[in-house]
């Protein structure tokens, strides 16, 4: 078998429209080019041993309005959502606005709203992960209320319909807010919802009551959605903002 041969990467800069363009060039083992834009936005370009730099540059060039598009898209991505923590003096969210946890001891576990501090009460102190159980069950309870209060604003949108009016649940969802049954007009909301503003609650129930109209993600069902809610994005984008 012959040994495979990769060079030291190198930086290469050439100009594309009056602006620099950078990337990285590493020469291969391989018989063709190939690009990666990386989330970061960086460019890496693998090259065939054996050819010339400036080949190589005249091939980024031809590809680079496809380098710039790619770039683009990963610059305009939301910065991705800071981890939550659950010591006392770290920030926790309710309806969209931050508390400041406090401890405090007590004979059983209460949660309460102390002014601008989400105040957690125990027999002795909690673990992260058993601040983090608590609030969490303190979240659920108080999801039904804010669920049925955000029908109330959005079902109204959906009169044209004549749809039947969906029941709602609480479940917790690792890795969604929510979810719909059309057929049974079911719809399982995140008790985790609660943590932000009532906008990005309403956003998710509108999303979720979309499908019983249309029940996959095609053009059809975000026309429907942005018609009946045009700002949707921008709660979306709050909403996933939230610290996970």
């Amino acid at each position: 078998m012959p040994r495979s041969f990769s060079a030291a990467p190198r930086r290469e800069t050439l100009l594309y429209k009056n602006q620099p363009l950078s990337y990285t060039l590493v020469f291969r083992s391989r018989r063709t080019i190939g690009f990666a834009v990386r989330p970061d936005g960086s460019v890496h370009v693998s090259a065939p041993a054996g050819i010339s730099a400036e080949w190589v540059a005249q091939q980024v060039l031809k590809r680079a309005d496809w380098i710039l598009k790619h770039q683009a898209t990963f610059a305009s991505r939301p910065a991705p959502a800071p981890s939550r923590r659950f010591e006392a003096g770290s920030t926790q969210y309710y309806q969209g606005q931050p508390y400041r946890l406090r401890f405090e001891s007590a004979p059983r576990a209460t949660v309460s709203l102390a002014g601008e501090e989400l105040v957690l009460a125990t027999p002795t102190t909690p673990t992260p992960a058993q601040a983090e159980a608590l609030l969490h069950a303190w979240y659920a309870r108080q999801a039904s209320a804010h669920f049925a209060d955000s029908l109330e604003r959005v079902w109204p949108r959906f009169a044209e319909f004549n749809l039947t009016r969906p029941a709602l649940f609480v479940r917790a969802m690792r890795t969604r807010w929510g979810s719909c049954t059309p057929r049974s007009a079911r719809i399982r909301l995140s008790p985790e919802l609660v943590r932000a503003r009532p906008e990005c609650l309403d956003y998710v129930l509108l999303h979720e009551c979309c499908h019983l109209l249309v029940g996959d993600h095609s053009k059809a069902f975000y026309d429907l959605q942005t018609r009946l809610m045009p700002d949707w994005k921008q709660w979306k984008a709050e909403l996933n903002a939230l610290p996970k």
